[in-house]
């Protein structure tokens, strides 16, 4: 296993019909797993912050009957992994031309958000309302969710944020005039391009919607046999705003469809700020203020703040995880640099977990060989800070 580069892997499947930020590489998750799987008797898979389902799709890839539980706060990462793991119905294909045929026939209504202008021409805006009318009107479920998550690329194609990073971020006027409106076309070529890949019907799957140190809750001591995931490497406002990049696409998406606890779309930025450290909940544990002081002391007294912020919440999810697994957790990480120190998530998590009662059986590592965010990102006192160009896989199991 100690070749996980991947380095030519592109997303020309499944994982790539929904655009989602920072997901795991879905070739490294499969080849750790297929190897767990052969030798210890794994049988169920969760993921606390499954994103967009790239782990808990591999895992039902290697065994189908396999018992799946996922968490995560973003509605538009649970819609997605829904799709993957439940697929189309039968009738893919009847309702794929039924819904051509509808986006035609589209009657005048009323849809709107605030700001809707802002983010959209309005051209665009009267196609973008034909396919979501569309949509609305398809019976079944599993097939609307397939149709929602190909419009959520739409949606952010087509939209006046810059494509370059995650953020919403405004074009220039002369972009956004420029752009050609194949809103509807495209769509539907994306649609019929991708609906063959949603073929897999996990039978025992389980996804719950909110915050992972609520939500973990429910589930019993030792219940997992395999705990495998990829957690935010610091709040998500500082480090990738999925909420953000999501919020355009839940705003157009019918509530009806998403896991809604009611305040996700009082603003762009909620989900954010609602997410691990997003705002100050908990605090640090004596071994928790250990594990960071070498980093604490390094840093501005602002930017300790977010990180205390955000270890506090982390170590609480590493606690439950640790709770709940029964045999082995494998982890995605990447160590960020804040104020020019670069904190080594990695070895901090990999320290914790072992304070757990987890040792270390293997470390990984991989270049990040292709990346949205750019190689050399903020300044810091005038000087270019780098971003994340490496990430490593830490494999623990249980004594």
């Amino acid at each position: 296993m100690s070749d996980i580069s991947f380095s030519s892997y592109r997303k020309n499947d499944i994982h790539g019909v929904s655009l989602y930020p920072a997901t795991m590489i879905a070739p490294v998750q499969h080849k750790i797993m297929a190897s767990l799987f052969r030798d210890n008797d794994i049988s169920s898979v969760y993921d606390p912050y499954h994103g967009s389902g790239t782990a808990l799709f591999e895992a039902a890839k290697l065994d189908l009957n396999c018992n799946i539980i996922g968490c995560d706060i973003n509605p538009l990462a649970h819609l997605i992994t829904y799709s993957k793991l439940k697929g189309v119905t039968q009738k893919i294909e009847d309702d794929i031309q039924s819904l051509f045929f509808l986006i035609e026939k589209t009657p005048e209504y009323n849809f709107e958000f605030d700001n809707i202008s802002k983010w959209f021409r309005a051209d665009i805006i009267a196609s973008l309302k034909k396919i979501r009318w569309a949509i609305t009107q398809i019976s079944s479920k599993r097939n609307r969710a397939f149709f929602w998550i190909v419009f959520a690329n739409t949606i952010r194609k087509y939209s006046n944020s810059r494509s370059s990073t995650y953020k919403l971020h405004i074009k220039d006027m002369v972009d956004i005039n420029r752009l050609h409106n194949n809103v509807i076309r495209d769509f539907q070529k994306q649609v019929e391009n991708n609906y063959q890949k949603f073929t897999l019907k996990a039978p025992n799957v389980t996804l719950l919607k909110g915050d992972i140190l609520k939500m973990s809750r429910k589930l019993a001591d030792r219940s997992m046999d395999l705990t495998i995931t990829s957690p935010p490497y610091g709040d998500n406002q500082t480090t990738v705003p999925y909420g953000q990049f999501s919020s355009l696409a839940l705003f157009w998406i019918d509530s009806k469809d998403l896991k809604l606890e009611g305040w996700e779309l009082d603003n762009y930025s909620k989900i954010d700020r609602m997410s691990l450290g997003g705002q100050r909940k908990n605090t640090l544990t004596h071994f928790g203020e250990t594990l960071l002081e070498p980093y604490l002391n390094e840093i501005s007294k602002e930017k300790q703040t977010k990180v205390i912020n955000f270890f506090a919440d982390y170590f609480i999810s590493l606690d439950d995880i640790c709770r709940v697994t029964d045999k082995y957790i494998v982890m995605t990480l990447g160590n960020r640099t804040v104020d020019r120190i670069n904190i080594n998530l990695t070895e901090i998590t990999s320290r914790y977990l072992e304070s757990n009662g987890f040792i270390l059986v293997n470390t990984l590592s991989r270049d990040i060989p292709i990346k949205r965010t750019p190689r050399l990102t903020s300044k810091v006192r005038n000087e270019a800070v780098s971003s994340m160009n490496e990430e490593f896989v830490i494999i623990h199991s249980r004594q």
